[in-house]
């Protein structure tokens, strides 16, 4: 039986007058922005974060390669914290 890739949820938090740009940057991402990780969602979310991703990765190096070179690189991002998921129940 083939592994499943991990998912993780990224919260990002951008400067108070930066959402615009990362926006922007995200509207040009494909949804394999990095080899092997795969973006599922993106999400606009208010209180003391900004954005969220939902994606998947083959390897914990690869989604902290996506992280770091990618939505941290985003100008205007001040902050992230990103958890990997462990499923205990799927609902569908």
């Amino acid at each position: 039986m083939e592994k499943s890739p991990q998912k993780y949820f990224v919260l990002v938090k951008v400067g108070p007058t930066e959402a615009g740009g990362i926006y922007d940057a995200i509207m040009k991402w494909s949804q394999q922005p990095i080899q092997g990780v795969k973006l599922e969602e993106a999400y606009q979310v208010f209180g003391k974060w900004d954005f969220a991703f939902l994606f998947s990765a083959d390897t914990n190096e690869n989604a902290l390669h996506f992280v770091g070179d990618r939505i941290r690189q985003v100008d205007g991002v001040v902050a992230t914290t990103t958890m990997p998921l462990a499923p205990m129940k799927d609902y569908r």
